[in-house]
């Protein structure tokens, strides 16, 4: 008797290779969420806007009708351009809806005087109650 007569080792079908693509799914999705978690999404309403420096700043107490003035003295209003006719337009409804109506100015520290003063009077026309100029902490 030999010795593969007393234990005989089945043949094994190796057949073709494959790679398993269910650990492959699963680090895809740990990194899904992983990037998921750490992203930071910004702050900024669409427009860059580089607010001066003060070192008297203060928060406003309520959530105030928010216009942005860039660099090159367009007026935004929920990231859209707004004409100065069409902003007093604007705030003259808002504040029909809301009597003491405020408005806070996002200004570009590179925007003119000018329509600086020309934004805040379409504001005023329109009936703005109290308005705020945003800045940034001098501190920091």
């Amino acid at each position: 008797m030999s010795d593969d007569d007393l234990c005989p080792m089945p043949k094994l079908n190796l057949g073709q290779p494959e790679i398993s693509m269910a650990p492959l799914v699963d680090v895809v999705f740990l990194l899904l969420i992983f990037f998921m978690v750490t992203t930071v999404f910004p702050d900024n309403e669409g427009v860059v806007i580089e607010k001066p420096r003060s070192e008297n700043s203060a928060a406003l107490p309520e959530r105030p009708f928010r216009i942005q003035l860039d660099q090159a003295g367009q007026a935004y209003l929920k990231k859209q351009p707004v004409s100065l006719l069409d902003l007093t337009r604007l705030i003259a409804i808002e504040s029909k809806i809301k009597a003491d109506l405020s408005v806070m100015l996002q200004v570009d520290r590179r925007a003119t005087a000018e329509m600086l003063m020309a934004v805040v009077d379409a504001a005023k026309a329109g009936g703005a109650q109290s308005l705020a100029i945003a800045t940034d902490d001098k501190s920091q």
